[in-house]
């Protein structure tokens, strides 16, 4: 037996030490009478029928009333229960059976078949499906027996009806519950539990077995499912005591008397146990009377114990005190640090006005240097295009004197035709005399002079001619350089217009915002503010939320941001659907973004302070804002660089922390590049073109208006540059088809000079043959001296033209020269501003550096102090926890005490360890410290106790399991004395239906139950003859009866019955089939299964008869 403390042997003073009370002696309580041991069983007397035969008589007298009664008034109609019989089964592979299923009637089912049909499967099926063993069918030994032959695995499954009041969960199951059972020929068995929709349920055999106890169907009763081969045994070979055995297994009185032996086997052992601990007790009641007096002894020391816990208490309060301490000296030095921080702060104060005052100073400078650069770049452009057009006056005078040579040397090349032509004309004059004078020898070789020179002439034609095809080359490729010199001409005139027309709108709308929206919007605005239905009002167009601080980057931040300047932003779906109508409704429609109200803090994700980023340069005056730029343009790391080689050299030196784009201008006003980081970690470069629309950003209007004009100016210098490309351009195609002319000419004159000689050959060789005078030819010759002279005059104009072109251009070069220098002056001077405000601006910068290490260091100081000071303070909250922990420590020990003067937790620590090395010696000899006793006796008295209360408890638990012992056997034979008395009287009622006469023998005594019947009606005396002196059908029929009774007395709603008319004839298989149909008329609700090899011809199917082929 345990032993255990009583749990009421302690209290506690005000010392919190234990004291123990006063001990019981248990003895006194405890009862030594002898118990003695209930025994009950179901003998009976030397009466053969019955035990108690009084009783007996007595209920059977009134069965029979009650028979008779029923008898005279007949069966009051039997209806089918709600729930717990069988609806189907199938089965598929099973035994003889490939797939069988049988709709079950809810009352009387009949299954006929032939030997060997597999009738006997059906109840097979039931028993292992519902979870019976293989053994108890008595068709086979294991479950792979009855898997059909070829086959591996077998299904069988039963439908059970689960309706009614007392259906078995029907929120889970429904109206029926189908209980499958699949094994196989490896030996694996499984049950599966469903629902009527055939959704699986449960696995658990043990849910199948709560279902079947549930609806009381005993599947392993004999009686309950009597198999073919039970119901020949118990119809013909069955003896007394097997009948005996039929009838306690069926009405469950053999399991009631197994369970009331085994408690009787439990009472004994609790008798023995109850002995065992009665020996115990004493010497649980000994060792507490012991430690009580030890606590006796131990109590005579409590003084020094007192002066134990007052120094103890003293210790305590000391470092409490010692704590305190160390707290004031800590709010003194926080009074120190305060007074240092103060003049601190006057410190930083101070110098953060100086590094103000410097930086201020530092921007005016550097504002005064920006506008004297930007005063400079007007004037570097009008240099430059003054410059570029200086150029082209020089190229174009160059190209004038060119083109004056070659003038120049065709007018002499005329010169020399008109001599030549004046020579040609005195020459013929002298042939013609020479002629006149006879010299033939002199033509000949004149002959031979001209046919040379028509040779040399054609050669040079044919030479000429070939540099025709490069000329008309030259030409088309002049044509093709004017036509593609006029494309841009056209689209560089609209930029130029739209610059005007933008340049107009600013200077007529002052820079107002509206301009650069739709016209409608405010109207829009308007109906957002008056709409209510928001959850949040949007925000937009996002433009009039931002202010651009440096107006500069205006075109490539507007181009940058494109359309999401437009656009407006809610925080919600509803709220974008709702303003997405209104913008319909308006005919005002923008993009809409939905964000959220969280901030974002872009502290840690923004590059190198020294880099100008569009966050910096912008003014939003919303966070929503913000937050979109943020998110979709990155603002906050996108640099900006007004010079392009020092963008490009910074971006491509090193990849830059938390920089994602570079923006620089381009030498076009108004458009820039864009630079970034690509996948590979190259530099991408993108261009932007200028932003032509008015600004949708709030920024400075006279600075957008100079830009605007600059720009314009800018492209209208482009423009007149392409014009002067493109005069040139036609000028040079004038000279090619100039070129093209004098080449025809001169080939026109070379065919002349080619045609002439011919002629003068042939003209020579005729003098010869016919030495006659040519006549004509003098004509000829000044015809072409004047045509000669006319084209020298033509050339002369020309070259005094080219003369006067060339004066001209020389006169604009002379004026461009002055004009530069006039420029050239203007930018000096300029540059000495700039140079000068630039060492302005260095000695402010050098001054403002100081001030910031200045204010730098008195904030170092300052923030020294405050990390001291919060030392300080988070010392100063430790010890306050530390006094306040210590407080409330010593307060659970004991109030407040008086520390002596000069005491400390040490010294206080060496007296305590004194006296309680004085005690410690003295508990020594006692066995332990004085809670250690106190302890000790209490958790004896507690054992002792609690050993009593067991012993107690264990003899008051035995009574009572005797009493109900002799209370449940009581019961238990009247129960057996109702079912015989009970089955008996449907005995002699059924055997009267063929006029038999009997008696149902019980001897509950020997085991034994047996019948005697009189079948012959005309012997009204005499015992009755017994079963073995009975034919086989007589037999049969009284065991059928026999049977039928016993299932009165049962309680299970199915009952099965197989091959049941197998020895009887057919007078007796038809009264037992009408008897049997009777019976089960009168069991209201009980499901009958019954199986039989007969034909059935004289029962039919009714309402409640169900007949199964």
């Amino acid at each position: 037996m345990k032993r255990s403390r009583p749990p009421d042997c302690e209290e506690t003073d005000d010392s919190g030490e234990s004291q123990v009370v006063g001990i019981e002696t248990a003895r006194a309580d405890l009862r030594q009478d002898t118990r003695k041991k209930a025994r009950l069983s179901y003998e009976d007397s030397n009466n053969e029928e019955s035990e108690d035969s009084d009783d007996e008589d007595m209920i059977e007298e009134q069965e029979t009333s009650f028979r008779t009664q029923q008898q005279d008034s007949g069966p009051s109609g039997n209806t089918p229960a709600d729930n717990g019989i069988l609806e189907s089964v199938s089965c598929s592979n099973f035994m003889c059976h490939s797939y069988l299923e049988v709709p079950l009637g809810p009352l009387i089912n009949f299954i006929i078949g032939h030997n060997g049909s597999g009738k006997s499967a059906i109840l097979t099926a039931i028993t292992i499906c519902l979870g019976g063993k293989a053994t108890a069918t008595n068709r086979g030994q294991s479950l792979k027996s009855f898997i059909k032959e070829g086959t591996e695995s077998a299904v069988l499954s039963v439908k059970i009806k689960n309706k009614g009041d007392s259906a078995y969960q029907p929120e889970v199951y429904g109206d029926s519950i189908i209980v499958e059972r699949h094994f196989t020929r490896s030996g694996a068995s499984n049950f599966k539990m469903k629902s009527v929709t055939g959704r699986l349920i449960s696995t658990r055999k043990a849910d199948l077995e709560e279902v079947c106890d549930y609806f009381a169907l005993q599947i392993d009763n004999p009686m309950n499912v009597l198999t073919q081969d039970m119901a020949r045994q118990f119809l013909s070979n069955s003896t007394p005591q097997d009948k005996y055995k039929f009838f306690m297994k069926g009405t469950q009185l053999e399991h009631l008397d197994g369970d009331y032996l085994q408690i009787e086997q439990s009472i004994d052992r609790m008798d023995q146990d109850l002995a065992k601990s009665l020996a115990d007790l004493g010497a649980y009641e000994e060792e507490a009377r012991k430690a009580k007096h030890t606590l006796t002894l131990s109590d005579k020391h409590d003084s020094l114990r007192e002066k134990i816990r007052m120094i103890g208490w003293q210790m305590a309060w000391a470092q409490v005190e010692e704590v305190e301490q160390s707290l004031a000296q800590t709010d003194d030095e926080l009074v120190k640090i305060a007074k240092y921080l103060a003049n601190a702060e006057q410190k930083t104060t101070q110098h953060s006005e100086i590094y103000e005052a410097a930086d201020l100073g530092l921007r005016d400078a550097h504002r005064v240097l920006q506008e004297l650069q930007d005063t400079l770049a007007p004037h570097n452009e009008k240099k430059d295009q003054a410059k570029e057009e200086s150029e082209a006056a020089k190229n174009k005078a160059l190209g004038l004197q060119a083109e004056q040579r070659k003038i120049k040397d065709t007018m002499k090349q005329a010169e020399k035709r008109v001599q030549r032509a004046e020579s040609d004309i005195a020459e013929e004059y002298r042939r013609l005399e020479e002629i006149n004078g006879g010299s033939h020898a002199r033509r000949l070789a004149e002959i031979d002079e001209k046919r040379s020179q028509l040779a040399d002439a054609k050669k040079r034609v044919e030479e000429h001619d070939s540099g025709l095809n490069h000329l008309e080359a030259e030409r088309r490729q002049a044509l093709q350089v004017l036509e593609r010199s006029k494309e841009p001409i056209s689209d560089k005139r609209q930029e130029v217009q739209r610059c005007e027309e933008r340049l107009n709108s600013l200077v007529k709308d002052k820079g107002k915002q509206e301009g650069a929206y739709h016209p409608a919007l405010p109207r829009l605005l308007r109906a957002i503010q008056e709409h209510g239905g928001f959850q949040q009002i949007p925000i937009g167009p996002i433009g009039y939320h931002v202010r651009l601080k440096k107006p500069f980057w205006s075109s490539i931040l507007e181009k940058s941001f494109g359309g999401m300047l437009n656009s407006f932003i809610v925080t919600s779906k509803p709220d974008q659907a709702r303003l997405t109508e209104l913008m319909a409704r308006l005919q005002c429609k923008y993009p809409i973004m939905i964000g959220n109200n969280g901030t974002i803090n872009t502290a840690d994700h923004e590059p190198d302070p020294q880099f100008e980023t569009i966050l910096k340069v912008l003014e939003i005056d919303e966070d929503l804002v913000r937050k979109q730029l943020v998110i979709n343009s990155a603002i906050e790391q996108t640099i900006l660089f007004e010079d392009r080689s020092e963008a490009v050299n910074m971006m491509t030196d090193t990849r830059l922390t938390n920089v994602k784009i570079c923006f620089t201008p381009n030498v076009k006003r108004g458009s820039g590049s864009r630079f970034s980081y690509g996948w590979g970690g190259g530099l991408a470069e993108n261009y932007l073109e200028p932003f032509n629309g008015p600004p949708r950003m709030k920024t400075d209007v006279e600075f957008q208006v100079n830009a605007c004009r600059a720009q314009l100016q800018h492209l209208r210098t482009e423009l007149n540059d392409l014009e002067r490309t493109s005069r040139e351009s036609q000028t040079n195609l004038k000279n090619h088809e100039q070129a093209i002319v004098r080449h025809k000419r001169e080939s026109r004159e070379l065919r002349v000079e080619m045609q002439r000689l011919d002629t003068d050959v042939g003209r020579l060789q005729d003098a010869v043959d016919r030495d006659s005078l040519e006549e004509g030819k003098l004509d000829a010759l000044k015809e072409g001296l004047e045509e000669a002279k006319e084209e020298l005059t033509m050339y002369q104009a020309s070259y005094g033209d080219s003369v006067i072109a060339v004066d001209e251009t020389r006169e604009a070069m002379r004026q461009l020269r002055d004009k530069m220098k006039v420029i050239d002056d203007e930018v000096a001077e300029i540059q000495a501003k700039i140079t000068k405000a630039e060492k302005k601006a260095m000695k402010l910068s050098g001054q403002r550096d100081a001030a910031l290490r200045d204010k730098n260091a008195a904030f170092a100081e300052l923030e020294k102090g405050q990390k001291s000071n919060e030392a300080i303070e988070s010392r100063r909250d430790s010890l306050a926890v530390t006094v306040n922990t210590f407080t409330e420590q010593a307060n659970q020990c004991h109030s407040r005490v008086a520390v002596e003067e000069g005491q400390t937790p040490a010294s206080l620590e060496q007296k305590l360890d004194k006296l309680q090395g004085d005690l410690a010696r003295w508990e020594q000899r006692l066995g332990g410290s004085r809670q250690e006793i106190a302890e000790a006796a209490s958790r004896k008295v507690r054992a002792f106790q609690e050993a009593k209360n067991q012993v107690e408890g264990v003899e008051r638990l035995a009574q009572l399991l005797k009493t109900t012992l002799v209370n449940r056997k009581e019961r238990w034979k009247l129960f057996q004395r109702a079912i015989t008395a009970r089955a008996r009287v449907q005995f002699m009622w059924m055997l009267s239906e063929r006029s038999f006469r009997g008696k149902l023998l019980a001897n509950h005594k020997e085991k034994k139950l047996d019948l005697v019947v009189e079948p012959d009606p005309t012997k009204v005396v005499g015992k009755g003859r017994e079963a073995k002196t009975l034919s086989g059908g007589e037999k049969s029929f009284s065991t059928i009866c026999l049977l039928l009774s016993l299932w009165d007395a049962m309680g299970a709603p199915v009952r099965c019955l197989d091959e049941f008319d197998v020895f009887m004839d057919s007078v007796n298989r038809e009264v037992s089939m009408r008897k049997m149909i009777e019976a089960a008329r009168y069991s209201i609700g009980k499901q009958f299964i019954l199986i039989t090899p007969g034909s059935m011809g004289s029962v039919s199917s009714s309402h409640d008869v169900k007949i199964i082929k």
